[in-house]
């Protein structure tokens, strides 16, 4: 609750899959702000600047995966 992460990239994309969200917790990568909701899966190009946001008074829980990259 009442939280920020910092301004970061990853290596990976991400799979997230929000087990517990509610108003005001999103995600803003790069100049889009998102609000991924409850049950329901997104892939995610963490690759580039984002954080993610909980400005309510509630833990958000996420479920979140790296997308490998195949090697040739």
């Amino acid at each position: 609750p009442k939280t920020c992460l910092s301004w970061h990239k990853d290596d990976t994309n991400r799979i997230h899959y929000p087990i517990k969200t509610q108003e005001g917790c999103m995600m803003i990568i790069q100049d889009e702000v998102k609000h991924l909701e409850q049950n329901k899966w997104y892939h995610t190009n963490t690759t580039v600047k984002h954080t993610a946001v909980n400005a309510s008074k509630e833990t958000r829980l996420h479920l979140v995966a790296c997308v490998l990259k195949e090697h040739t």
